[in-house]
C-alpha cells in the first residue's frame, strides 16, 4: 500500500521533477566518449567511469560479459572505419521492470540506439578484460523504444540538440552553456521486463536477472575525426 502510494506521488510529479529524482536515485554510469585522435584521451585507463547502485532496487551496470563497468570503454572511435560500432553492456537486479535512461552532449553529431541482445555464436563482438576471450552477441531487431525529453534543432547546423529545459538546477539565470554542451536526455517510453525468457540470463549465483543491451553509435559523412569530446550517462531505475 506504501508503495503504491509513493508511486502515485511519482506520477504527479512534472517532467523536470521526475528527471531530477531519477538522477538523485538511480544507479548511473558516465562515460567519456573522444574521438579517435585524441592521444592524450585515447588511453583507456584514463576514461573516467563511475557506478552508483540504487541499494532498493538492486540495480547494477555492467560491462559485456558481466564484467566490471570499467570496462566499457568508448574511447578513440575512427570514423573513417564505417559508420557505426556498437559497444555491449548488461543490467543485474531482482526487480520485474526497470527504465533506461540515455544522456549526452552534442559535441560530436552521433546518434545513439539501444538494442536488448543475448549471448551468441556471432554478431557484436566483446573482448574480455583479459583481451584474449571474446564473446559474441546478437542484436535485436528492434531498438528500445524511446523517446527525446528536451530536444531541439539548431538553426544554424540543422543537427538536433538538448534544450535548456533542465539547467536552472546547475546554472544560474545569468550562466549560459555552449549549446552543444547541454544534455539531451532520451529515455524508454515502456519499461523494460527483466525477465523476459528471449533475453533474461540468471546470475551465477541463481539470484537475479542479466539483461544485455548493445548501444549502437552510428554517424554520417558530415563527422571527421577531430578533437571533440562528449560526456555519456546511461541510468537504469526501478519502474
Amino acid at each position: 500500500m506504501k508503495a503504491a502510494k509513493l508511486f502515485e506521488k511519482f506520477k504527479l510529479l512534472s517532467l523536470k521533477d521526475k528527471l531530477m529524482l531519477i538522477a538523485a536515485s538511480a544507479m548511473t554510469i558516465a562515460l567519456i566518449i573522444t574521438m579517435s585522435t585524441m592521444a592524450w584521451f585515447a588511453q583507456e585507463k584514463k576514461i573516467a567511469t563511475m557506478a552508483k547502485i540504487d541499494s532498493p532496487a538492486r540495480l547494477t551496470l555492467k560491462s559485456g560479459a558481466a564484467e566490471d563497468i570499467i570496462q566499457f570503454k568508448m574511447s578513440g572511435i575512427d570514423v573513417t572505419q564505417g559508420n557505426t560500432k556498437d559497444f555491449v553492456f548488461c543490467v543485474e537486479g531482482d526487480i520485474t521492470r526497470y527504465n533506461l535512461q540515455l544522456t549526452h552532449t552534442t559535441n560530436i553529431d552521433f546518434e545513439y540506439t539501444i538494442y536488448r541482445a543475448v549471448e551468441s555464436d556471432s554478431g557484436v563482438e566483446y573482448v574480455k578484460e583479459n583481451r584474449e576471450d571474446v564473446v559474441y552477441y546478437r542484436k535485436d531487431a528492434v531498438a528500445l523504444p524511446g523517446a527525446f525529453v528536451n530536444p531541439q534543432t539548431d538553426a544554424s547546423s540543422s543537427r538536433r540538440i538538448g534544450n535548456s529545459s533542465y539547467e536552472e538546477a546547475s546554472y544560474d539565470s545569468d550562466d549560459d552553456r555552449q549549446k552543444f554542451a547541454e544534455p539531451l536526455y532520451w529515455q524508454t517510453t515502456t519499461a523494460i521486463d527483466a525477465n523476459d525468457v528471449n533475453y533474461d540470463e540468471i546470475t551465477e549465483d541463481e539470484t537475479e536477472f542479466r539483461n544485455y543491451f548493445i548501444l549502437e553509435v552510428t554517424w554520417g559523412s558530415n563527422v571527421v575525426n577531430d578533437k571533440e569530446t562528449d560526456i555519456i550517462y546511461i541510468t537504469a531505475q526501478a519502474a
